[in-house]
């Protein structure tokens, strides 16, 4: 008889539950100890420097060699703002040495690259942080590095002891995509391993809070729980993810994925093509056992920007909405909040605006209800899933204790008054729920709530306990 095993999963960081992650690509947030990238020009070598608000964004060819002059202290210095909006964590594309702008052509992982302020400047944020109460999240490389990393060149130059670190051939070597300027490292030699694991090992000793693994599918699975175990062997409260475009199961072998299926998901039923979002949801909630440590995303630096993907910022309200109440970590792209558009990759990487009257201010307060809501509400942070209504779109966030309950309601057209059964026993009759966002009160009448959604607009609904002449209904109920 055969006997099946279930797999052994870790612990999810409890702090997870309460994050809400801010992505910033470092070379394009905010310049710290200067006023622009000329001042740091000797830095850059053959880079082509720009002035913060050139409008310029795509360089075709050269534009992984096109600098602003972001750094690791700007990101210190504005830790004000990331506080004023709510955020906890923060996730860093990669900060290791390198030639280009977005760094995921590394050449030494050991050393902070000069570019963005060096090892000093990131204790320097690190410092910051952790007064603030915000984590780090750091972007390993690992699949790959630069063709300008010593190893590489040894390798090439006929080194035996290096060339088993890579595929070289004897008509060239196995890239990246094909990328010639991008080696892959062999995962499987113990003197990769070995470099790896010192290099997650070293971070973390410097007090960061977690990894986000770079081309999680180019890793495969063993050696994404391979990094995972590195992780946890330091400490079982540090965050390990995989960047994956894929269906979000079979990878609960770390704490989470990027979830793009969720982006892809929820874009699709914004804009029309995707009719059966509720059935979406719960499947991937059903299946995905990782899914509290998924990330929530809606775009990124590898994406078109979320305003430029759905101008109609009522619609993309809808979406926002969904990113903070779908199970998962909601992660906020740098500039997002403020309405920054931007196309497909090197567009969606323009500097951040720092002129407050180019910012969308009333997106801005949308985004910080949502970080407030989503960080205070137990129902938002670990209540389970179950789909209501399809259309318009109606599900509950089941709680241990049923007065954190949450409901929450999308509609993507015309205003609309429905009748909805909540599948809650604990509910009981008369119980008033109010709308946390307009304090709107809707009543129940034996298990059936009535309620109307504005056109494209949503409900985000909770129990209002009354008392009536010091009678409490719930004083029994759980």
């Amino acid at each position: 008889m055969r006997r099946e095993f279930s797999k052994v999963t870790y612990p999810t960081p409890y702090w997870v539950y309460e994050s809400v992650i801010y992505e910033i690509f470092p070379d394009r947030f905010f310049i710290g100890k200067g006023k622009d990238v000329f001042q740091n020009a000797r830095l850059y070598k053959k880079g082509i420097l720009r002035n913060w608000n050139d409008s310029q964004t795509v360089y075709e060819d050269k534009q992984s060699n096109v600098f602003y002059g972001g750094n690791l202290w700007g990101i210190a210095e504005k830790v004000d703002y990331l506080k004023e909006l709510g955020i906890n964590v923060v996730y860093l594309t990669p900060i290791f040495s390198s030639p280009s702008n977005h760094k995921y052509d590394t050449i030494d992982y050991f050393k902070v690259d000069e570019q963005l302020g060096g090892l000093s400047a990131f204790k320097k944020m690190i410092e910051v942080f952790k007064k603030a109460n915000i984590r780090l999240i750091l972007d390993g490389v690992f699949n790959h590095v630069s063709d300008k990393h010593t190893w590489f060149k040894k390798a090439k130059a006929g080194n035996k002891d290096y060339i088993s670190r890579f595929s070289i051939y004897e008509d060239g070597h196995r890239g990246w995509w094909g990328f010639k300027s991008l080696p892959e490292l062999r995962l499987e030699e113990n003197s990769v391993q070995k470099h790896i694991r010192a290099v997650i090992e070293f971070y973390l000793g410097l007090g960061v809070d977690g990894w986000r693994l770079d081309c999680g599918q180019d890793l495969g699975p063993v050696n994404n729980a391979v990094f995972a175990s590195v992780v946890k062997n330091f400490s079982i409260d540090k965050y390990i993810v995989s960047e994956l475009w894929t269906y979000p199961d079979r990878w609960d072998m770390i704490d989470g994925i990027m979830n793009y299926h969720f982006r892809e998901s929820v874009l699709s039923y914004i804009n029309g093509e995707l009719d059966n979002i509720g059935k979406v949801l719960e499947k991937m909630y059903c299946k995905t056992k990782s899914i509290y440590g998924c990330w929530n995303m809606l775009d990124s630096h590898d994406t078109q920007r979320l305003a430029s993907v759905i101008p109609d910022k009522k619609l993309r309200k809808l979406a926002i909405l969904l990113q903070f109440t779908f199970p998962g970590v909601p992660v906020v792209y740098y500039g997002t909040e403020i309405g920054m558009e931007g196309g497909n990759d090197p567009d969606c990487r323009r500097p951040m605006i720092w002129n407050e009257n180019s910012w969308d201010v009333e997106l801005m307060s949308f985004y910080k209800k949502l970080i407030n809501l989503r960080k205070s509400s137990t129902g938002l942070k670990i209540g389970k899933f179950e789909l209501v209504r399809e259309d318009p779109l109606v599900f509950l966030r089941k709680t241990p204790y049923v007065l954190d309950d949450i409901i929450v309601a999308v509609n993507k057209g015309k205003e609309k008054s429905i009748a909805v059964s909540i599948s809650d026993g604990r509910i009981l009759d008369r119980t008033i729920f109010i709308d946390l966002f307009t304090n709107e009160r809707f009543k129940v009448t034996s298990g059936i709530l009535r309620f109307s959604i504005p056109e494209k607009g949503f409900r985000v609904l909770r129990i209002h306990n009354e008392t009536v002449k010091g009678y409490d209904q719930y004083k029994r109920i759980f």
